[in-house]
Order: structure tokens, then sequence, then C-alpha cells
């Protein structure tokens, strides 16, 4: 038995050497991925969809144009990756936020209001990005059509599921309010460039808190309302 102990454990200890180099070479190869995704959301941030090509991503990145080729050989492939990966960091900081609040009717509302924060993050930008540069690239369109739409509804149904703890009904009054703040903070991100009138954001924001408000008071009582004080009136144009 002790002649054969040590052959035994020197190929034990070969067999895990194999095992060990292949973790750290997907461990690595997983790391370039992610610097490379990121690399395309400051892109996208920086140059807009339009100027984002994989060389400059390469380059953003500081990796080679080969280990570019190696995880992303086309375009369409880098841009359908950086979505699925801008909204996984989307989805996570807004779990962990919404972890910071109690839940209820305290929760309902933060998600809500959280909305034009992660639409100005960078994620939230690329995001934007590919939304509107995609609508001329019709190969890129068609394959992030479906991953929008899966967005929109995830994000409805994390919506729901916080109603539903504030004791609210998800019906499509509610549903109707979370795509019209899905959609109202998302052109106010976009607009802070064109048209970064504080006025305009707050009346928006305004207009927002008094519909979940309103639906609140429908739903489930006016004493659980909490509507926002009124706005002061804004300086007349001469």
């Amino acid at each position: 038995m002790a002649q054969n102990s040590r052959p035994m454990a020197a190929q034990v200890k070969a067999d895990a050497q194999p095992r060990t180099e292949r973790r750290k070479n997907s461990e690595r190869s997983a790391s370039t991925r992610r610097l490379i995704l990121d690399a395309t959301i400051t892109c996208l941030n920086e140059w807009g969809y339009g100027g984002v090509t994989n060389i400059k991503v390469a380059d953003a990145a500081g990796v080679s144009r080969g280990a570019m080729m190696h995880h992303f050989p086309t375009r369409q492939a880098l841009i359908i990756a950086t979505v699925e990966h801008a909204y996984h960091r989307l989805r996570d900081f807004r779990a962990e936020e919404m972890a910071k609040v109690p839940p209820g009717l305290s929760r309902f509302r933060a998600i809500l209001d959280q909305s034009l924060i992660t639409q100005r993050m960078p994620e939230g930008a690329a995001l934007n990005e590919v939304r509107i540069g995609s609508r001329s690239d019709k190969e890129i369109r068609e394959a992030v059509t479906p991953m929008m739409s899966a967005i929109s509804e995830d994000y409805v149904k994390v919506v729901s599921s916080i109603a539903r703890e504030a004791g609210l009904k998800p019906d499509r009054e509610l549903h109707g309010l979370t795509g019209t703040v899905a959609m109202a903070t998302r052109a106010l991100a976009i607009n802070t460039f064109t048209y970064p009138s504080v006025g305009l954001r707050d009346n928006v924001l305004w207009t927002l808190q008094m519909m979940r408000e309103d639906l609140i008071a429908r739903q489930i009582g006016e004493t659980h309302a909490e509507r926002p004080a009124p706005l002061p009136d804004l300086p007349r144009v001469r």
C-alpha cells in the first residue's frame, strides 16, 4: 500500500493542475468580457450609438483586437451583449435600493421615483442610445426589440409585485401609470442636453407624483395619499 501512495498523490496533483488552469482562464475570460461591456457603455455615453465600433471599444477597454474578436466578432454581438449587461446592472441597482425602503406604499413610491435616476445612469443612457440608434440599423433593431420588450415587461412585473405588497391592485391603470412614468422619465433623461429646463423637469415629475397619489387614493382611500405640495408659479416670459 505504501508503495502506491506516492504515485496516487502525484496523479491527484496532476489532475488538479488542469482544472485550476481552466478555472483561471475562465475567470480571465469573464473579466475581459466585463471590461469590454463596461467600455461599450462608456463609449455609448460619450460618442452615441453611431460612433461606437468594435475597434473603438477595444481601445477604450485596453484589450487587443484579437481579444475583442474572440468575445464579440461582430458589432451586433457586442450591442446585444451590452443591452443584457446594462440591464442586469440596472436591475441589481434597483433591487439594492428598494431593499433599503420598507415594503408598502413607501417602496411603491420609491420604485417610481427611482425611474429618472436609473434613466440617467450610464447604463440607462446606454440603453436609450441603443433604443434610438438601432431604429436605422435593421439587423440590430430586430435583435434588440424583443430584448427591450422583455426589459419593459420585467420592470412592470417588479412594480406590480411592489404594488401588491402595498395593498394596490396591478390593474390596467397601474400598468398605464408604470409605462407613463418610464416613458416620461426616459424623455427627460434624453432631453437633458437638448432642453435642459429645470422648470420642465419639475413640472413633469410633479404631475407624475400627482398621478401616482390619485391612483393610491382611488384604490385604497384618500387618507393614504400624500400629494406633493403645489409648485410655485414660474416667472412669465416677457
